[in-house]
């Protein structure tokens, strides 16, 4: 149950990081054909995602890492 957070986390980390990869390759390969613009629609939302999913998994690391039982000294 702790490592809920971590794993969604991560995986909303790749998922942000493939749209906003393919969108901005969408913008860069295809010439003219797609415009900023309609790159910048996937793109954005694609690194909000990143973003948040990594404070996600900082959290999930943190929750991880407090659940953990110390040994003893």
């Amino acid at each position: 149950m702790r490592k809920i957070p971590l794993i969604l986390g991560i995986l909303g980390m790749l998922l942000g990081g493939l749209i906003a990869v393919v969108s901005y390759g969408l913008y860069a390969t295809q010439g003219g054909r797609v415009s900023f613009d309609e790159a910048m629609l996937g793109f954005v939302p694609g690194v909000i995602l990143l973003v948040l999913s990594f404070f996600l998994a900082v959290i999930g690391v943190v929750v991880v890492m407090k659940g953990r039982k110390q040994p003893p000294a």
